[in-house]
């Protein structure tokens, strides 16, 4: 039902948006009633899902956990209005306001959505298991925790890899507390450069003291060559390694995600609305897709595997349109361009 919304949305190719064009316009996502926690859960379902049923496929490959935030753009008013008119924001505009942050990814931008993201990688696939939408100050350490505990008992993953921003001596010392294997991307400081120096050979010193908290982890700094240039590298991490230039290579794998925003990126609706909720049904969808394409044995891009996506929901809306055109009551003319399809 909601790809038929969404398909009838597209009619005269307008962008999504949340609301109606014209006074008697269906607007895009009107019946679509749900919420934050649903399709969160929702996704998450469908992650243990495949968990379960890859048991026996993924007990026999090296599967690793990536955790990262991806932000998307945000260019309405509301933040603005928030800094000069406080006092006349509605109950809706307050409530919308929690989950718009401050940085802005693209220049132009008034703001951003945050959305944290696990997904596994294994062997030569990648997937998205669980999505949540950040809210401002929101400290998400004991949702990261949780998830990974419950990760554990689905499957047997190497490592849970973070980039800089994970960089935090308290959910550090959590993560070793719950013992849960992880290399985090540490941030270089004056102090490591002076104490310990960078060289060639990587070394792991341990006990170093993390922040202002001073939590102690195992340090390992070296260098290597990328593109060319010598590249500075200080990971901090609770697993041994007999050549600690393991770290830098099991952490490569993080790129994974990136290459899973950027690929995913490119086929997110872009929803005109500073609703939560359909900003995180768009990502949900563009997730979706990706999954749907990486679970495919022989696959071709990305795009062509969208395209015939799309044909094959064309064609089945042209298959039940009669029933669905009473069911659903939208009275637009693409439905006689949808039964006329050959």
């Amino acid at each position: 039902m909601i790809l038929m919304v969404l398909v009838a949305a597209s009619y005269d190719c307008h962008s999504v948006n949340s609301k109606a064009i014209r006074p008697d316009a269906d607007t895009v996502f009107y019946r679509i009633d749900t919420s934050i926690a649903v399709l969160e859960n929702q996704l998450w379902k469908q992650g243990l899902q495949f968990l379960r049923e890859k048991r026996r496929k993924l007990a026999k490959v090296k599967s690793y956990i990536i955790v990262d935030e991806t932000y998307e753009s945000y260019t309405g008013k509301l933040r603005k209005k928030e800094k000069k008119h406080k006092e006349l924001l509605t109950k809706e505009e307050k409530k919308i306001l929690k989950y718009i942050h401050k940085y802005k990814p693209e220049k132009g931008d008034t703001g951003s959505y945050k959305h944290l993201v696990f997904a596994i990688v294994y062997g030569n696939k990648r997937r998205v298991l669980r999505v949540k939408a950040v809210k401002r100050k929101e400290n998400c350490d004991s949702f990261i925790i949780k998830t990974l505990l419950q990760l554990k008992t689905e499957v047997s993953y190497e490592c849970v890899l973070f980039d800089r921003g994970f960089y935090d001596g308290l959910f550090i010392e959590k993560l070793k507390m719950n013992k849960i294997p992880f290399i985090v991307r540490a941030r270089i400081s004056d102090y490591m450069k002076k104490i310990f120096g960078f060289y060639q050979v990587w070394k792991c010193y341990r006990d170093f003291e993390i922040g202002e908290h001073k939590i102690k982890g195992d340090l390992v700094l070296g260098t290597d060559f990328t593109d060319g240039k010598r590249t500075k590298w200080a990971f901090i991490t609770n697993m041994e390694f007999e050549d600690w230039h393991e770290v830098r290579e099991l952490y490569r794998k993080r790129w994974n995600i990136e290459n899973i925003f950027k690929a995913t990126d490119g086929i997110q609706l872009r929803a005109q609305t500073n609703n939560p909720v359909t900003r995180l049904f768009c990502v949900c969808l563009s997730f979706l897709f990706y999954n749907a394409w990486q679970n495919k044995n022989k696959r071709g891009t990305l795009l062509n595997f969208i395209m015939n996506a799309l044909e094959s929901i064309f064609d089945f809306i042209s298959r039940t349109v009669e029933f669905y055109r009473d069911k659903l009551k939208l009275n637009i003319p693409f439905w006689d361009r949808i039964a006329s399809f050959p």
